[in-house]
């Protein structure tokens, strides 16, 4: 019974390790607020049938480079969220740095009962990197291709 105190104690103190700090969730939620938030709403909830939330959303739970992808190239097609079908247009965001998109990411990852990672600059730049070729946008059906074949 002792472990069990422990094993707690130890998953607590992990999941402070991981959390972001304050920062870089302010640098984020301004960047939100300039960048996401008249599609995607102050709730994260977006705007049915055309927005797609964020909050909750499992593309969210995907990782970072999904969302480092949409906001450098954009996405559209159909995309279905948390059961709901969406088929609009999301547009590349231009004006952000990558340390910007790190923390707009990170804070979207850790807002409206998402839990997620910290993404770091060096993270979004590799990323930029691998699909710098990519001139298009991005579509969900490819997204969902490429886990298949990551299997």
């Amino acid at each position: 019974m002792r472990f069990l105190p422990l094993l707690a104690l130890s998953t607590l103190v992990a999941a402070a390790q991981s959390a972001p700090d304050a920062a870089t969730m302010e640098r984020g939620k301004a960047v939100y607020s300039r960048t996401c938030i008249a599609c995607h709403l102050p709730t994260g909830l977006g705007l049915p049938p055309v927005f797609p939330p964020l909050a909750g959303s499992e593309w969210i739970a995907k990782g970072a480079s999904i969302a480092v992808r949409n906001i450098t190239n954009g996405m559209m097609g159909p995309v279905t969220v948390k059961g709901v079908t969406y088929n609009s247009v999301m547009p590349p965001v231009s004006g952000v740095t990558d340390k910007d998109i790190a923390d707009v990411v990170t804070y979207v990852n850790n807002s409206w009962g998402n839990t997620g990672p910290t993404v770091t600059e060096a993270e979004v730049t590799a990323i930029k990197q691998k699909y710098a070729d990519r001139k298009t946008m991005w579509t969900a059906a490819e997204y969902e291709k490429e886990a298949k074949e990551s299997k």
